[in-house]
């Protein structure tokens, strides 16, 4: 595969591999697309540092006994724990989870904030995850960076970051403000399926004419 040269990132160039990708991966790895606000809030929440794959069969585990602030407050923690054992820190996440539910219920009423401010309020919930709550409950345009798209904005040359805080504010003079929802779904859709952290599938990559490759050390 012949080097690519690095170059200037611009708007057009960022929304043609956006587009690529959209049309590759119509639908996000974790199972949140159509789900009420509530499900989204704590399968994002409980993705942290886990694969979507196992957060996903997690979530449908524990929600078919437990879809309502209330069904996972009378869980408790210590089985709550149990449930979410697949996943990483499955603890301190029940311990969250519980403190996340009685904030929904005392605080807003039992639904869920839509604000980033207030969702930021809420355990264990972060910038990355109250976005993705955002893009997808209440469809307001937010870039959502987690490692995928953290990593994979870099090796494109998009951005030059070293945290995904700096990523998010430096794709939002690089991409158009209409992908914003869209590019976590695409990004780690590719990241996890082709852009691998370690030795990328370059080969197989619909986007390798358009990527540097930056920082990339071996490739397949």
């Amino acid at each position: 595969m012949p080097e690519i040269k690095p170059h200037a990132p611009t708007k057009q160039a960022a929304a043609k591999v956006l587009k690529t990708l959209a049309g590759l991966y119509p639908a996000h790895p974790l199972e949140v697309q159509g789900a009420e606000p509530f499900r989204v809030l704590v399968a994002t929440m409980l993705s942290s540092r886990t694969k979507d794959p196992v957060t996903n069969a997690v979530m449908r585990s524990l929600w078919a006994k437990a879809r309502t602030p209330w069904d996972i407050l009378r869980i408790p923690e210590t089985k709550l724990a149990e449930a979410l054992k697949p996943v990483g820190f499955y603890s301190q996440k029940a311990r969250q989870l519980h403190g996340l539910c009685r904030m929904v219920l005392e605080r807003f009423g039992g639904g869920v904030p839509a604000t980033r401010e207030e969702l930021m309020e809420l355990p264990g919930v972060g910038r990355k995850v109250a976005n993705l709550v955002l893009n997808i409950c209440y469809d307001y345009p937010a870039i959502c960076v987690d490692t995928h798209v953290h990593r994979v904005s870099n090796r494109l040359g998009w951005v030059s970051t070293e945290t995904p805080e700096e990523t998010e504010e430096a794709l939002m003079k690089v991409v158009e403000r209409k992908y914003w929802s869209m590019l976590n779904r695409v990004v780690v859709n590719h990241g996890q399926r082709v852009c691998q952290p370690v030795s990328p599938r370059c080969s197989e990559c619909a986007i390798a004419a358009s990527c540097p490759r930056t920082g990339v050390v071996k490739y397949r």
